[in-house]
């Protein structure tokens, strides 16, 4: 099989290797490896009978060539019956950001009768391979990821024949300038945010923040980080805590930095976290000022500030970009930036 190297490939996808003719294919893999292509189908399909070695090398060339296992029904290959369902891959299903964005996606699949597949990443980059893999495995029309892992670079060999691809919330650094995204102002509402603490009087701010593995979480971390510089007070590492998912994670974290003393107020960036705040019992006898990245129901019951980054319209034109881009495939990538809006609840209601 012969290649040529091109600058952007289709669906806005940049480098790696342009392949000419058809779709690479199991015979690829098996001639790339030796192998049969019996034992190269076993080995993507995750049958037991392959050793684990072996079942690497065939992924790893597998992935080189962008070959993927069709698990569809032979009746599904025809274009016409494959081509209507689209796969979403979201961080944590638990995080009721994630429940809006998927009613903003569906809002929009369903006018183009569409079907919604979805899976969760669990900020778990490894899972996010695989749910990518299986979403190709099906012939899914588009992908629209939010995602956890800092390296989609696999990616690139699809997109000279696969499916078109959206990235949301936060679009990973190596594809922000050539893929369509809808991202929001991270950065600089969290900037704000924080920098209204520092004008009601707070200078110990402590910090929550869930896995930074797309920029997304990377750049409220930075806001936090500049509004306090701005403001010219010093992080303190004791009341700042990385890498928590569950409520469950929030709520320990947030007694142990709530234990190190004189917090006058809390960013935590997402509201599944601050769910989790709110469970602690050292919280509920402290209630230091808080602020939350994204809105959530009980935030006005709790006095909790929230940047609201609107994940319905997030979704909705993340699909709307989605479509657009099977429309027209050579279109030049589009970039959106919804602003995320402060909405101040001062005064519990309770």
């Amino acid at each position: 099989m012969t290649g040529a190297v091109g600058d952007r490939l289709p669906g806005g996808l940049a480098g790696s290797v342009m392949p000419s003719g058809s779709r690479p294919s199991l015979k690829d893999v098996a001639i790339a490896t030796g192998l049969s292509i019996k034992t190269v189908s076993r080995a993507l399909r995750g049958e037991n009978n392959v050793a684990e070695a072996t079942r690497k090398l065939v992924q790893t060339e597998a992935d080189r060539l962008g070959v993927q296992v069709n698990d569809v029904a032979a009746g599904l290959r025809r274009k016409s019956q494959a081509m209507t369902s689209i796969g979403v891959l979201l961080g944590d299903f638990a995080n009721p950001f994630s429940a809006q964005m998927l009613k903003g996606i569906d809002s929009v699949a369903a006018t183009h009768r569409h079907l919604v597949l979805t899976a969760d990443a669990q900020y778990s980059p490894e899972t996010e391979r695989n749910a990518i893999r299986s979403f190709l495995a099906h012939r899914v029309a588009g992908l629209i990821i939010a995602p956890s892992g800092k390296d989609l670079s696999y990616l690139r060999t699809q997109a000279a024949y696969g499916p078109a691809v959206v990235f949301v919330d936060s679009p990973p650094p190596e594809a922000e300038s050539a893929s369509d995204s809808v991202t929001t102002t991270n950065f600089e509402s969290t900037r704000t945010g924080v920098g209204r603490l520092v004008a009601r009087g707070r200078r110990r701010i402590g910090y929550l923040g869930h896995p930074r593995g797309g920029t997304g979480a990377n750049e409220r971390w930075a806001g936090y980080l500049a509004a306090l510089e701005d403001a010219g007070i010093a992080p303190d590492q004791s009341v700042i805590r990385h890498d928590l998912v569950t409520e469950a994670d929030a709520t320990r974290a947030a007694e142990l930095i709530l234990a190190a003393g004189d917090l006058d107020a809390l960013m935590v960036d997402n509201n599944q976290l601050c769910l989790g705040v709110l469970q602690s019992p050292t919280y509920a006898k402290l209630r230091p000022e808080t602020l939350s990245f994204d809105n959530f129901a009980l935030a006005p019951q709790f006095g909790i500030t929230v940047i609201d980054s609107n994940p319905y319209e997030v979704g909705r034109i993340g699909a709307q970009l989605l479509f657009g881009r099977l429309a027209d495939p050579g279109r030049p990538p589009q970039h959106v930036r919804i602003p995320a809006n402060l909405i101040v609840h001062d005064d519990p209601i309770y």
